[in-house]
């Protein structure tokens, strides 16, 4: 992971609903995306939300100037090869993927606008809800 240099470990998350999202710096939606994640982060995480965003970019060093000039408060892997976007078949960017606190892909949302906010916090707090 960004930051600590170690793999992502997705087994440390076992029993969290997870907020997962592929993202570039190039990306105007996915840089429109990044507060509402942490808003969503501050908000749910101690309810058992977990945000992961994973770049797609293929220079480490565009995602560290990235986040030097806009922090997050989640987990920020960097994937320049494609390897786990291609297994999750990503195909806009940015893609957001929520997990129930079971592993399982319970809703796929491509892009960012706005309007989707409402929606993707009803999906997240719906899978909260549910028990492990």
């Amino acid at each position: 992971m960004i930051g600590t240099g170690e793999p992502l470990d997705f087994g440390s998350y076992r029993g969290k609903v997870i907020y997962l999202d592929f993202w570039a710096t190039w990306c105007p939606p996915c840089r429109k995306s990044m507060p509402f994640m942490m808003s969503m982060r501050k908000e749910l995480g101690d309810e058992g939300l977990e945000v992961v965003a994973i770049s797609v970019d293929e220079e480490k060093e565009a995602v560290n100037r990235f986040l030097a000039r806009y922090p997050v408060n989640f987990a920020i892997a960097h994937d320049p090869d494609g390897d786990c976007p291609q297994k999750f078949e990503v195909m806009a960017m940015p893609s957001s993927y929520l997990i129930d606190r079971q592993g399982r892909i319970r809703y796929v949302h491509l892009g960012f606008r706005d309007g989707d906010k409402n929606e993707m916090r009803e999906k997240v707090l719906d899978l909260l809800e549910e028990k492990p």
